[in-house]
Protein backbone atom coordinates (compact mmCIF):
# COMPACT_ATOMS: atom_id res chain seq x y z
CA UNK A 1 0.00 0.00 0.00
CA UNK A 2 1.56 3.22 -0.83
CA UNK A 3 2.25 5.34 1.76
CA UNK A 4 -0.01 8.73 3.04
CA UNK A 5 2.42 11.02 4.61
CA UNK A 6 1.49 14.82 6.08
CA UNK A 7 3.09 17.65 7.27
CA UNK A 8 2.45 19.41 10.68
CA UNK A 9 2.94 22.17 12.58
CA UNK A 10 1.58 22.34 15.44
CA UNK A 11 -0.44 25.36 16.57
CA UNK A 12 -0.22 26.77 13.18
CA UNK A 13 -3.40 27.59 12.52
CA UNK A 14 -4.28 28.62 16.48
CA UNK A 15 -1.46 31.35 15.54
CA UNK A 16 -2.71 32.20 12.94
CA UNK A 17 -6.06 32.41 13.26
CA UNK A 18 -5.75 36.07 13.52
CA UNK A 19 -3.82 38.14 11.68
CA UNK A 20 -2.89 40.56 15.04
CA UNK A 21 -1.28 37.73 16.97
CA UNK A 22 2.17 39.54 16.86
CA UNK A 23 0.85 42.44 18.83
CA UNK A 24 -1.88 41.03 21.16
CA UNK A 25 -1.53 40.65 24.92
CA UNK A 26 -0.92 37.09 26.39
CA UNK A 27 -4.09 35.42 26.50
CA UNK A 28 -3.18 33.29 29.80
CA UNK A 29 -5.70 33.77 32.62
CA UNK A 30 -4.04 35.86 34.49
CA UNK A 31 -6.32 34.70 37.42
CA UNK A 32 -4.57 32.21 37.85
CA UNK A 33 -1.23 33.31 38.57
CA UNK A 34 -0.14 32.44 42.44
CA UNK A 35 3.41 32.11 42.97
CA UNK A 36 6.54 31.83 40.97
CA UNK A 37 6.48 28.46 40.24
CA UNK A 38 3.08 29.70 38.38
CA UNK A 39 4.84 31.80 36.10
CA UNK A 40 7.92 29.22 35.21
CA UNK A 41 4.89 27.20 33.99
CA UNK A 42 4.23 29.77 31.97
CA UNK A 43 7.34 30.54 30.43
CA UNK A 44 8.20 26.92 30.08
CA UNK A 45 5.39 26.37 27.88
CA UNK A 46 4.69 29.52 26.17
CA UNK A 47 7.98 31.53 25.55
CA UNK A 48 10.11 28.66 25.64
CA UNK A 49 9.91 26.90 21.89
CA UNK A 50 8.09 23.43 21.92
CA UNK A 51 11.06 20.84 20.85
CA UNK A 52 10.67 19.59 17.13
CA UNK A 53 9.19 15.80 16.85
CA UNK A 54 8.72 13.27 14.18
CA UNK A 55 6.30 10.11 14.89
CA UNK A 56 5.80 7.23 13.08
CA UNK A 57 2.21 6.56 13.08
CA UNK A 58 1.70 3.62 11.14
CA UNK A 59 1.44 4.21 7.21
CA UNK A 60 1.97 7.93 8.58
CA UNK A 61 5.05 9.88 9.45
CA UNK A 62 3.83 12.86 11.49
CA UNK A 63 5.91 16.06 11.92
CA UNK A 64 5.02 18.51 14.64
CA UNK A 65 6.99 21.70 15.55
CA UNK A 66 9.73 22.16 13.00
CA UNK A 67 10.57 25.41 14.31
CA UNK A 68 12.70 27.73 12.51
CA UNK A 69 14.09 24.53 9.92
CA UNK A 70 14.26 27.01 7.11
CA UNK A 71 17.20 28.75 8.57
CA UNK A 72 19.07 25.61 7.47
CA UNK A 73 17.52 25.58 3.76
CA UNK A 74 18.26 29.25 2.74
CA UNK A 75 21.61 28.77 3.29
CA UNK A 76 25.14 27.10 0.98
CA UNK A 77 25.01 24.18 3.47
CA UNK A 78 22.33 22.13 1.70
CA UNK A 79 21.80 20.71 -1.61
CA UNK A 80 19.21 18.96 -3.06
CA UNK A 81 19.33 15.33 -3.66
CA UNK A 82 18.38 14.82 -6.92
CA UNK A 83 18.22 10.69 -5.84
CA UNK A 84 15.53 10.95 -3.63
CA UNK A 85 12.76 9.00 -5.46
CA UNK A 86 9.70 9.00 -3.10
CA UNK A 87 8.73 12.43 -4.07
CA UNK A 88 4.82 11.82 -4.30
CA UNK A 89 4.67 11.03 -0.44
CA UNK A 90 6.69 12.48 2.68
CA UNK A 91 9.11 13.90 0.53
CA UNK A 92 7.21 15.55 -2.36
CA UNK A 93 5.08 17.15 0.52
CA UNK A 94 8.47 18.77 2.36
CA UNK A 95 10.12 19.40 -1.20
CA UNK A 96 7.25 21.38 -1.76
CA UNK A 97 6.33 23.12 1.41
CA UNK A 98 9.96 24.42 1.78
CA UNK A 99 10.47 25.22 -2.29
CA UNK A 100 10.41 28.93 -1.35
CA UNK A 101 12.59 28.95 1.00
CA UNK A 102 15.03 26.51 -0.52
CA UNK A 103 14.96 28.84 -3.91
CA UNK A 104 14.99 32.05 -1.91
CA UNK A 105 11.60 33.18 -3.65
CA UNK A 106 10.09 37.00 -3.58
CA UNK A 107 6.90 35.15 -2.11
CA UNK A 108 7.07 32.30 0.27
CA UNK A 109 3.37 31.52 0.31
CA UNK A 110 3.48 30.45 -3.69
CA UNK A 111 4.91 26.69 -4.81
CA UNK A 112 6.94 25.70 -7.99
CA UNK A 113 3.45 26.27 -9.45
CA UNK A 114 2.83 29.06 -8.67
CA UNK A 115 -0.39 27.92 -6.38
CA UNK A 116 -0.79 29.99 -2.70
CA UNK A 117 -0.78 27.18 -0.22
CA UNK A 118 1.30 28.63 2.58
CA UNK A 119 -0.19 31.57 3.62
CA UNK A 120 -0.25 30.10 7.58
CA UNK A 121 3.22 28.84 7.23
CA UNK A 122 4.80 32.03 6.29
CA UNK A 123 2.67 33.93 8.80
CA UNK A 124 3.61 30.95 11.32
CA UNK A 125 7.70 32.52 11.60
CA UNK A 126 6.98 36.05 12.49
CA UNK A 127 3.75 35.18 14.64
CA UNK A 128 5.47 32.71 16.65
CA UNK A 129 8.28 34.73 17.83
CA UNK A 130 5.61 37.92 18.89
CA UNK A 131 3.54 35.26 20.83
CA UNK A 132 6.57 34.12 22.43
CA UNK A 133 7.44 37.86 23.28
CA UNK A 134 3.89 38.13 24.71
CA UNK A 135 4.66 36.10 27.16
CA UNK A 136 8.10 37.40 28.39
CA UNK A 137 6.44 40.81 28.82
CA UNK A 138 3.23 39.40 30.54
CA UNK A 139 5.48 37.24 33.30
CA UNK A 140 7.88 40.36 33.55
CA UNK A 141 4.57 42.56 34.41
CA UNK A 142 2.83 40.39 36.70
CA UNK A 143 5.95 38.70 37.91
CA UNK A 144 6.63 42.36 40.23
CA UNK A 145 3.06 41.76 41.48
CA UNK A 146 4.42 39.15 43.53
CA UNK A 147 6.42 39.56 47.17
CA UNK A 148 9.21 36.90 47.57
CA UNK A 149 8.85 36.02 51.41
CA UNK A 150 12.18 34.16 51.84
CA UNK A 151 15.63 34.31 50.05
CA UNK A 152 15.04 31.51 47.55
CA UNK A 153 12.21 33.19 46.50
CA UNK A 154 14.20 35.85 45.93
CA UNK A 155 16.88 33.65 44.00
CA UNK A 156 13.76 31.98 41.83
CA UNK A 157 11.83 35.83 40.95
CA UNK A 158 15.50 36.54 39.12
CA UNK A 159 16.01 33.76 37.85
CA UNK A 160 11.93 34.06 36.07
CA UNK A 161 12.79 37.44 35.36
CA UNK A 162 16.57 36.78 33.67
CA UNK A 163 15.02 34.15 31.68
CA UNK A 164 12.45 36.30 30.17
CA UNK A 165 14.33 39.03 29.78
CA UNK A 166 16.82 36.23 27.92
CA UNK A 167 13.94 35.17 25.36
CA UNK A 168 12.74 38.17 24.73
CA UNK A 169 16.40 39.42 23.03
CA UNK A 170 17.00 36.27 21.70
CA UNK A 171 13.16 36.54 19.70
CA UNK A 172 13.84 39.75 19.14
CA UNK A 173 17.07 39.09 17.71
CA UNK A 174 15.78 36.47 15.11
CA UNK A 175 13.00 38.50 13.80
CA UNK A 176 15.26 41.33 12.72
CA UNK A 177 17.60 38.93 11.17
CA UNK A 178 14.59 37.43 9.43
CA UNK A 179 12.88 40.19 8.54
CA UNK A 180 15.21 43.27 8.06
CA UNK A 181 18.71 44.19 6.41
CA UNK A 182 21.54 43.46 8.17
CA UNK A 183 23.14 45.70 10.82
CA UNK A 184 24.92 47.97 9.21
CA UNK A 185 26.57 50.86 11.98
CA UNK A 186 25.88 53.76 9.55
CA UNK A 187 22.70 52.98 8.62
CA UNK A 188 20.77 51.11 11.22
CA UNK A 189 19.09 53.97 12.33
CA UNK A 190 17.64 54.44 9.25
CA UNK A 191 16.86 51.21 8.38
CA UNK A 192 13.41 49.81 8.88
CA UNK A 193 13.36 46.78 11.69
CA UNK A 194 10.75 45.22 13.03
CA UNK A 195 7.74 46.76 15.41
CA UNK A 196 9.12 46.54 19.09
CA UNK A 197 6.66 45.69 22.13
CA UNK A 198 7.68 45.39 25.24
CA UNK A 199 4.64 46.56 27.43
CA UNK A 200 1.74 43.55 28.31
CA UNK A 201 -1.06 46.02 27.61
CA UNK A 202 -3.22 45.76 24.46
CA UNK A 203 -2.57 49.49 22.48
CA UNK A 204 -5.09 51.00 20.44
CA UNK A 205 -2.68 52.18 17.43
CA UNK A 206 -1.37 51.50 14.43
CA UNK A 207 2.16 49.47 14.43
CA UNK A 208 4.80 50.78 12.36
CA UNK A 209 8.23 48.89 12.24
CA UNK A 210 11.50 50.31 14.07
CA UNK A 211 14.42 50.89 12.65
CA UNK A 212 17.02 48.13 12.66
CA UNK A 213 18.80 50.51 15.72
CA UNK A 214 16.23 50.63 17.98
CA UNK A 215 15.89 46.74 17.58
CA UNK A 216 19.28 46.05 18.39
CA UNK A 217 19.20 48.50 21.18
CA UNK A 218 16.27 46.85 22.24
CA UNK A 219 18.14 43.37 22.19
CA UNK A 220 21.29 44.47 24.36
CA UNK A 221 19.33 46.49 27.12
CA UNK A 222 17.33 43.37 27.57
CA UNK A 223 20.55 41.57 27.27
CA UNK A 224 21.88 43.52 30.14
CA UNK A 225 19.05 43.20 32.28
CA UNK A 226 19.35 39.13 31.86
CA UNK A 227 23.30 39.71 33.27
CA UNK A 228 22.03 41.05 36.22
CA UNK A 229 19.61 38.71 37.12
CA UNK A 230 21.00 35.61 35.72
CA UNK A 231 24.78 36.32 37.39
CA UNK A 232 23.83 33.77 39.70
CA UNK A 233 22.42 31.15 38.04
CA UNK A 234 26.18 29.32 36.68
CA UNK A 235 24.43 25.95 36.12
CA UNK A 236 20.95 25.28 35.44
CA UNK A 237 18.76 22.87 36.10
CA UNK A 238 18.68 21.54 32.66
CA UNK A 239 20.36 23.07 29.21
CA UNK A 240 16.97 23.75 28.20
CA UNK A 241 16.91 26.86 30.95
CA UNK A 242 18.84 29.78 30.18
CA UNK A 243 21.67 30.30 32.61
CA UNK A 244 24.37 33.47 33.14
CA UNK A 245 26.61 31.64 30.10
CA UNK A 246 24.19 31.49 27.50
CA UNK A 247 23.47 35.58 28.11
CA UNK A 248 27.22 35.74 27.59
CA UNK A 249 27.44 33.62 23.95
CA UNK A 250 23.91 35.39 22.88
CA UNK A 251 25.84 38.85 23.91
CA UNK A 252 28.88 38.05 21.75
CA UNK A 253 27.00 37.22 19.09
CA UNK A 254 25.37 39.99 18.97
CA UNK A 255 28.48 42.71 19.60
CA UNK A 256 29.65 40.29 16.43
CA UNK A 257 26.75 41.31 14.34
CA UNK A 258 26.94 45.04 15.58
CA UNK A 259 30.41 45.29 14.62
CA UNK A 260 31.33 46.13 18.62
CA UNK A 261 34.15 44.08 18.66
CA UNK A 262 35.56 45.14 22.03
CA UNK A 263 32.06 43.64 23.70
CA UNK A 264 32.22 40.56 21.49
CA UNK A 265 35.63 39.76 22.97
CA UNK A 266 34.95 40.49 26.53
CA UNK A 267 31.76 37.99 26.37
CA UNK A 268 33.10 35.58 24.52
CA UNK A 269 35.87 35.29 27.03
CA UNK A 270 33.17 35.34 30.19
CA UNK A 271 31.69 32.81 28.60
CA UNK A 272 34.53 30.56 27.95
CA UNK A 273 35.59 31.66 31.99
CA UNK A 274 32.33 29.89 32.29
CA UNK A 275 32.57 27.07 30.82
CA UNK A 276 36.18 26.17 28.99
CA UNK A 277 35.56 22.76 27.77
CA UNK A 278 36.13 21.52 24.43
CA UNK A 279 34.71 18.01 23.50
CA UNK A 280 37.91 16.02 22.05
CA UNK A 281 36.83 14.12 18.97
CA UNK A 282 40.06 14.34 17.17
CA UNK A 283 40.41 10.65 17.75
CA UNK A 284 37.42 10.06 15.31
CA UNK A 285 35.27 7.97 17.02
CA UNK A 286 32.92 7.71 19.81
CA UNK A 287 29.42 6.37 20.88
CA UNK A 288 26.55 8.75 20.55
CA UNK A 289 26.32 11.72 18.44
CA UNK A 290 28.02 14.84 18.47
CA UNK A 291 25.58 16.68 19.86
CA UNK A 292 23.66 15.55 22.38
CA UNK A 293 22.99 16.13 26.50
CA UNK A 294 26.22 14.36 27.23
CA UNK A 295 28.43 16.83 25.70
CA UNK A 296 29.50 19.37 28.11
CA UNK A 297 30.41 21.83 25.51
CA UNK A 298 26.53 22.30 25.46
CA UNK A 299 25.49 25.51 27.57
CA UNK A 300 22.00 26.18 26.37
CA UNK A 301 19.02 24.30 23.93
CA UNK A 302 15.59 25.38 22.86
CA UNK A 303 13.21 24.06 20.51
CA UNK A 304 14.52 20.48 20.41
CA UNK A 305 15.78 18.82 16.96
CA UNK A 306 12.94 17.35 14.05
CA UNK A 307 15.36 18.68 11.02
CA UNK A 308 17.59 15.23 11.02
CA UNK A 309 14.75 12.92 10.78
CA UNK A 310 12.79 15.40 8.54
CA UNK A 311 15.43 14.86 6.29
CA UNK A 312 16.27 11.24 6.23
CA UNK A 313 13.57 9.47 8.15
CA UNK A 314 14.26 6.08 7.97
CA UNK A 315 18.19 5.53 7.03
CA UNK A 316 19.30 2.36 5.84
CA UNK A 317 15.78 0.92 5.05
CA UNK A 318 13.80 0.00 2.06
CA UNK A 319 10.63 0.74 -0.02
CA UNK A 320 9.78 -1.69 -2.20
CA UNK A 321 13.56 -2.17 -2.93
CA UNK A 322 14.75 1.30 -3.13
CA UNK A 323 16.67 2.31 -0.47
CA UNK A 324 15.07 5.57 1.42
CA UNK A 325 16.72 9.08 0.65
CA UNK A 326 17.80 12.41 1.97
CA UNK A 327 15.60 15.14 0.45
CA UNK A 328 18.72 17.09 1.20
CA UNK A 329 22.33 16.36 1.21
CA UNK A 330 25.43 18.41 2.36
CA UNK A 331 26.40 20.47 0.08
CA UNK A 332 30.05 19.98 -1.62
CA UNK A 333 30.29 23.44 -0.75
CA UNK A 334 30.24 22.27 3.28
CA UNK A 335 32.05 19.04 2.99
CA UNK A 336 35.03 20.27 0.90
CA UNK A 337 35.94 22.85 3.82
CA UNK A 338 37.16 19.84 5.98
CA UNK A 339 40.61 18.76 5.80
CA UNK A 340 42.00 15.38 5.84
CA UNK A 341 42.21 14.34 9.51
CA UNK A 342 39.13 16.46 10.54
CA UNK A 343 37.09 14.27 12.63
CA UNK A 344 33.79 16.56 12.10
CA UNK A 345 33.50 15.66 8.53
CA UNK A 346 33.06 11.99 9.43
CA UNK A 347 31.52 12.68 12.52
CA UNK A 348 28.90 15.53 11.52
CA UNK A 349 27.85 13.47 8.57
CA UNK A 350 27.14 10.06 7.43
CA UNK A 351 28.23 8.08 4.39
CA UNK A 352 26.48 4.87 5.35
CA UNK A 353 24.04 3.95 3.01
CA UNK A 354 24.89 4.42 -0.97
CA UNK A 355 26.00 6.58 -3.48
CA UNK A 356 22.57 8.55 -3.82
CA UNK A 357 22.48 9.39 -0.17
CA UNK A 358 26.34 10.92 0.51
CA UNK A 359 26.81 12.54 2.27
CA UNK A 360 23.82 13.01 5.30
CA UNK A 361 23.13 15.26 8.45
CA UNK A 362 23.80 12.76 11.59
CA UNK A 363 24.79 15.50 14.06
CA UNK A 364 21.98 14.88 15.69
CA UNK A 365 20.67 11.52 16.16
CA UNK A 366 18.45 10.44 13.45
CA UNK A 367 18.00 6.82 13.49
CA UNK A 368 14.67 5.22 12.65
CA UNK A 369 14.59 4.09 16.54
CA UNK A 370 14.37 8.35 17.82
CA UNK A 371 11.15 8.57 15.65
CA UNK A 372 8.96 9.79 18.56
CA UNK A 373 11.24 10.44 20.92
CA UNK A 374 11.48 14.14 22.12
CA UNK A 375 14.91 15.26 21.67
CA UNK A 376 16.25 17.14 24.78
CA UNK A 377 19.09 19.05 22.30
CA UNK A 378 18.19 20.84 19.35
CA UNK A 379 19.85 22.39 16.12
CA UNK A 380 18.44 25.64 15.63
CA UNK A 381 19.16 27.62 19.05
CA UNK A 382 21.88 25.45 20.29
CA UNK A 383 24.80 27.52 22.63
CA UNK A 384 28.30 25.48 22.94
CA UNK A 385 31.32 26.65 24.12
CA UNK A 386 33.11 26.06 20.75
CA UNK A 387 30.87 29.60 19.16
CA UNK A 388 32.72 31.49 22.52
CA UNK A 389 36.42 30.62 21.83
CA UNK A 390 35.55 31.28 17.45
CA UNK A 391 33.50 34.92 18.75
CA UNK A 392 36.80 35.85 21.05
CA UNK A 393 38.99 34.88 17.80
CA UNK A 394 37.31 36.75 15.37
CA UNK A 395 36.88 40.04 17.94
CA UNK A 396 40.61 39.48 18.43
CA UNK A 397 41.36 39.42 14.43
CA UNK A 398 39.38 42.25 13.59
CA UNK A 399 40.97 44.41 16.67
CA UNK A 400 44.43 43.49 15.03
CA UNK A 401 45.01 40.94 17.80
CA UNK A 402 46.46 38.14 15.57
CA UNK A 403 47.86 35.78 17.94
CA UNK A 404 45.27 36.19 20.70
CA UNK A 405 42.94 35.20 17.69
CA UNK A 406 45.47 32.21 16.77
CA UNK A 407 45.23 30.97 20.15
CA UNK A 408 41.69 30.34 20.55
CA UNK A 409 41.42 28.70 17.21
CA UNK A 410 44.01 26.21 17.66
CA UNK A 411 42.55 25.45 21.26
CA UNK A 412 39.44 24.47 19.00
CA UNK A 413 41.09 22.63 16.10
CA UNK A 414 43.24 21.06 18.68
CA UNK A 415 40.07 19.03 19.84
CA UNK A 416 38.64 18.43 16.50
CA UNK A 417 41.68 17.41 13.81
CA UNK A 418 44.19 14.57 14.37
CA UNK A 419 47.57 15.72 14.93
CA UNK A 420 46.23 19.75 13.76
CA UNK A 421 49.30 21.89 13.38
CA UNK A 422 48.89 25.59 14.85
CA UNK A 423 47.40 27.62 11.84
CA UNK A 424 49.86 31.01 11.67
CA UNK A 425 47.97 33.83 9.55
CA UNK A 426 46.94 37.61 9.53
CA UNK A 427 44.81 40.13 8.13
CA UNK A 428 42.09 38.94 5.65
CA UNK A 429 43.89 35.63 5.52
CA UNK A 430 43.18 35.08 8.91
CA UNK A 431 39.72 36.45 9.21
CA UNK A 432 38.79 33.90 6.32
CA UNK A 433 40.35 31.28 8.30
CA UNK A 434 37.84 31.70 11.16
CA UNK A 435 34.74 32.09 8.99
CA UNK A 436 35.27 29.22 7.31
CA UNK A 437 36.02 27.25 10.53
CA UNK A 438 32.80 29.13 11.83
CA UNK A 439 30.94 27.06 8.87
CA UNK A 440 32.70 23.91 9.72
CA UNK A 441 31.97 23.92 12.98
CA UNK A 442 28.94 25.48 13.82
CA UNK A 443 27.05 23.91 11.05
CA UNK A 444 23.40 23.19 10.37
CA UNK A 445 23.07 25.21 13.85
CA UNK A 446 21.37 27.95 12.51
CA UNK A 447 24.00 30.20 13.01
CA UNK A 448 25.31 29.98 9.14
CA UNK A 449 22.17 32.09 8.17
CA UNK A 450 23.29 34.88 10.09
CA UNK A 451 26.80 35.08 9.23
CA UNK A 452 26.33 34.97 5.58
CA UNK A 453 24.32 38.12 6.27
CA UNK A 454 26.61 40.09 8.42
CA UNK A 455 29.93 39.86 6.26
CA UNK A 456 28.36 41.32 3.43
CA UNK A 457 27.83 45.01 5.89
CA UNK A 458 31.33 44.07 7.08
CA UNK A 459 33.32 47.39 6.14
CA UNK A 460 36.94 45.85 6.58
CA UNK A 461 36.22 42.01 5.12
CA UNK A 462 33.35 42.45 2.82
CA UNK A 463 32.08 38.89 1.91
CA UNK A 464 29.56 38.03 -0.74
CA UNK A 465 28.21 34.44 -1.17
CA UNK A 466 26.96 33.04 -4.49
CA UNK A 467 25.07 30.09 -3.73
CA UNK A 468 22.95 27.76 -6.11
CA UNK A 469 20.11 25.25 -5.14
CA UNK A 470 18.46 23.64 -7.91
CA UNK A 471 15.04 22.22 -7.36
CA UNK A 472 13.16 19.14 -9.64
CA UNK A 473 10.41 18.32 -10.53
CA UNK A 474 8.87 15.19 -11.29
CA UNK A 475 6.44 13.11 -13.79
CA UNK A 476 4.70 9.97 -12.95
CA UNK A 477 5.28 7.66 -16.24
CA UNK A 478 3.86 4.10 -16.37
CA UNK A 479 3.91 3.64 -12.58
CA UNK A 480 7.18 5.18 -12.02
CA UNK A 481 8.63 8.79 -11.24
CA UNK A 482 11.02 10.15 -13.34
CA UNK A 483 12.50 14.04 -13.61
CA UNK A 484 10.70 16.22 -15.80
CA UNK A 485 12.80 19.05 -15.83
CA UNK A 486 15.06 21.05 -13.14
CA UNK A 487 15.09 24.86 -11.96
CA UNK A 488 18.00 25.85 -10.91
CA UNK A 489 18.33 29.69 -8.75
CA UNK A 490 20.66 31.58 -7.67
CA UNK A 491 21.70 33.90 -4.87
CA UNK A 492 24.26 36.65 -3.99
CA UNK A 493 24.09 36.67 -0.48
CA UNK A 494 23.63 41.29 -1.03
CA UNK A 495 21.15 41.36 -3.50
CA UNK A 496 18.33 41.30 -1.01
CA UNK A 497 17.24 37.60 -0.74
CA UNK A 498 18.57 37.26 2.40
CA UNK A 499 15.56 39.30 3.78
CA UNK A 500 12.27 37.51 4.22
CA UNK A 501 9.39 40.24 3.20
CA UNK A 502 6.88 40.88 6.21
CA UNK A 503 3.93 37.77 6.17
CA UNK A 504 1.01 38.89 3.64
CA UNK A 505 -1.73 38.36 6.32
CA UNK A 506 0.49 41.20 8.62
CA UNK A 507 0.73 43.57 6.12
CA UNK A 508 -3.38 43.07 4.81
CA UNK A 509 -4.00 43.64 8.93
CA UNK A 510 -2.08 46.90 9.36
CA UNK A 511 -0.27 48.18 6.28
CA UNK A 512 1.69 50.76 8.52
CA UNK A 513 4.01 48.16 9.05
CA UNK A 514 4.85 47.68 5.31
CA UNK A 515 7.12 45.04 3.40
CA UNK A 516 10.51 43.78 2.40
CA UNK A 517 10.83 44.58 -1.81
CA UNK A 518 12.69 40.70 -2.06
CA UNK A 519 13.34 40.69 -5.32
CA UNK A 520 12.43 37.79 -7.65
CA UNK A 521 14.10 35.01 -8.67
CA UNK A 522 14.02 33.65 -11.92
CA UNK A 523 15.22 30.13 -12.33
CA UNK A 524 17.21 28.33 -15.43
CA UNK A 525 15.61 25.19 -16.27
CA UNK A 526 16.58 21.74 -17.94
CA UNK A 527 13.68 19.73 -19.65
CA UNK A 528 14.64 16.05 -19.77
Amino acid sequence: MKRIIYFFVTACILLTSSCSDFLEEYSQDLSRVRSYEDLNEILIGNAYLSSGLVVNEGYYINVYNPNYMILHLMTDELSENSFSYDLNSYGGLMRDEMFPYFTWQQNVCLNYENRSVYESQEAWFFNKAYSSIATCNMVLYEVDNLTPSNADEEFQRDKIKGEAYFLRALYYQLLVNLYAEPYNPSTAAQTPGVPLKVSEKIEDMEYERNSVQDVYNQVVSDLEKAEQYLKNVHKPNSIQHAGINAVYILRSRVALFMQDWQNAKKYAELSIQENSYLRDISKGSFEGSFIEPKNEEITFVMGGAAFGNINFTRPGETYYGTIYSPNWIISDHLYNLYEEGDARRDIFFGREYGENNLPYYQKIDISFSNLGIYKTVSDQFCYRSAEAYLNAAEAEAQLGNDQAALQHLNKLRAARIKNNSNLSASGAQLIQIIRDERQRELCLEGVRWFDMRRYTVDPKYKQVETVKHSYSVYKLERYSTVKSEMATYELKSDDGGMVLDIPKSVREFQNTIGGNARPERKADIITY
